[in-house]
């Protein structure tokens, strides 16, 4: 009939709706991997890229907690930059640095659990260790966001007093003090 091409356009459309909800967390962390490359300084746009990169495929491949996480991680992250007035661009590199290690993570815990997991549960000589690998990776996947947040607060609220501006400051230390 001459209407089963609209059907099959619809049905495509259905497939790329429920494959964006089924994948959800990770086209949010795609997305906001995007803004933050997009918002970087120029000098650490590169490094941005190939972090974000390194955080989307860890949001993919490991399992669920590691997408929402580092989407969090993400918005979090932009969010202090936008408030930090002082060193913004010191600010963004804890936010690329600890994305990064937290996609490592992830990518780590996808080995774990694809690789070496049942390669463990083979050999009964390997076993008990299993369990205490496991609570390990389980700690490191949800509580290094905490430490993250930590971070990124202590870079946002911890600042060492300042007297006077920069210039004053460079001016001050090169000049001795005498004008």
């Amino acid at each position: 009939m001459w209407y089963e091409p609209l059907i099959w356009v619809a049905n495509g459309a259905l497939a790329l709706v429920w494959l964006l909800v089924d994948h959800l967390w990770a086209v949010l962390l795609t997305v906001l991997l995007g803004v933050m490359v997009w918002c970087a300084p120029a000098q650490q746009r590169l490094w941005a890229v190939g972090i974000g990169v390194l955080t989307v495929i860890s949001g993919v491949v490991a399992p669920f907690p590691v997408a929402l996480m580092s989407a969090g991680m993400a918005a979090i992250g932009m969010v202090v930059v936008r408030m930090e007035k002082i060193n913004p661009p010191a600010v963004h590199w804890t936010m690329l640095r600890g994305l990064g290690l937290y996609a490592l993570v992830g990518l780590g815990y996808a080995a774990w659990r694809g690789l070496l997991q049942p390669m463990m549960e083979a050999d009964p000589a390997l076993q008990s260790g299993q369990v205490y690998l496991t609570a390990i990776a389980s700690i490191a996947l949800y509580l290094y966001p905490v430490g993250y947040a930590a971070l990124l607060a202590q870079g946002l609220m911890a600042h060492p007093p300042v007297e006077e501006n920069a210039d004053a400051m460079i001016f001050r230390y090169r000049s001795r003090g005498k004008p």
